[in-house]
């Protein structure tokens, strides 16, 4: 069984090769975005709140049914569902007499419903929170504004739908609401051992929002702890946090302890470059964008983060790394194609790269980073003129 160490590096390894892009609607550090309770009620057409009476197992004249009896219509076409009605559906559901159970369906083309599969247990409590949350036509900040209320809840389930909402927030809408994020409840929740792993990245970045130094000096420590294996799971997200709270100075204590030594520890490094990129799309500026690129140039040399670092370079326009990256193209540790291809695509994004709005009658001199990256491209051309091809055909950097 792989360590919780590869786990981890495995999987930023994938965030790094999808990029953010592809979560640019959810809290890209947050974790994996899901259908939330809320959305499944607002999909609804016929919505009951019942009761369990029984359940049966398949057998040669019948297969899995179980029985409820209605408690409460809570939406459904007039007539159609009454109280105290019971209503037998295929499937077994395990369950107690009297115990609550929320069914979820939709009309099908014959006019009736199929009820959702399994069913949803639950409490009059999270039965109030689920109808009583804004509908997703709500402005996100207002939803956020109320399952904020639910982090950390007693009810397993209320919490766990109530964070999922958070994964599932732009980070532009949980940054709006950072006067209402309960500071002292993070810091203790992130303390707490048995906080579930999958949250401490969410919970890093909204202490940095809502902190201080001293929470600084909690999110500091965290990250450099590397006694707990299990911890590492959404360190990026505790990075984030730490570098709001800190900036450029943070900036620094990453690079001196998690960057720098990369080649011994390439695991610790993936998630600071997850917590940089975050920086250079959701940071406004806390951090200048030049001081951003210098960072990301330290793993340049790297060869197992050489590929992506020179995609995000490419994407953030640092040409002015062009002569190191060109040099790396010949060096027998990067002799691998996705590296030599990412190089050439790094050239021809800076080609690409020229004054907008140019007429295109007037031939305007190049600037100097167009006419280095052109001289590249023919030596390129003329080492690997197939790869060079295929480079050209595929190109995708944005």
């Amino acid at each position: 069984m792989p360590s919780s160490r590869a786990v981890l590096f495995g999987s930023l390894t994938l965030l790094l090769s999808v990029g953010m892009a592809s979560v640019a609607r959810a809290c890209p550090i947050c974790g994996q975005p899901t259908v939330t309770l809320s959305e499944r009620y607002a999909r609804a057409e016929a919505a009951l709140l019942v009761e369990w009476v029984s359940a049966k197992t398949s057998s040669v004249e019948s297969a899995d049914s179980t029985t409820y009896e209605i408690a409460q219509v809570q939406r459904a076409a007039a007539g159609a569902f009454k109280k105290g009605e019971r209503l037998t559906l295929d499937g077994y559901h395990a369950g107690k007499r009297g115990s609550l159970v929320f069914l979820l369906g939709n009309k099908t083309e014959a006019g009736t419903i199929k009820w959702d599969y399994p069913p949803i247990d639950v409490t009059e409590t999270s039965f109030q929170y689920i109808v009583q949350a804004p509908s997703p036509e709500t402005s996100r900040t207002r939803r956020l504004e109320y399952f904020v209320r639910f982090l950390e809840y007693p009810d397993s389930m209320i919490a766990n739908d109530a964070f999922a909402e958070f994964v599932n927030a732009p980070a532009a809408d949980i940054f709006a609401i950072t006067d209402k994020l309960p500071r002292e409840k993070i810091r203790r929740w992130l303390l707490d051992e048995k906080l579930p792993n999958l949250r401490q990245a969410g919970y890093g970045l909204m202490l940095g929002l809502c902190g201080d130094k001293s929470d600084a000096a909690l999110l500091e420590k965290r990250i450099l702890d590397d006694s707990d294996e299990q911890r590492r799971f959404g360190i990026e997200g505790v990075m984030v946090g730490y570098l709001l709270l800190t900036g450029e100075k943070g900036l620094e204590r990453l690079e001196a302890t998690r960057i720098r030594n990369s080649l011994e520890d390439p695991g610790e490094a993936f998630p600071a470059i997850v917590a940089i990129r975050y920086f250079w799309t959701y940071g406004n500026d806390r951090i200048p964008r030049n001081r951003l690129q210098r960072a990301m140039r330290l793993l340049l040399d790297n060869p197992t983060f050489t590929e992506s670092v020179i995609k995000d370079l490419g994407r953030w326009k640092d040409w002015g790394v062009m002569a190191d990256v060109m040099r790396l193209y010949s060096l027998p540790d990067y002799n691998d194609q996705s590296i030599k291809t990412a190089i050439i695509s790094f050239m021809i994004a800076a080609t690409k790269d020229v004054p907008p709005d140019t007429p295109k009658e007037t031939k305007p001199e190049q600037p100097p980073h167009v006419a280095q990256a052109v001289k590249y491209l023919g030596e390129l051309s003329a080492k690997d003129p197939k790869l060079v091809r295929h480079a050209e055909k595929a190109f995708f950097l944005q």
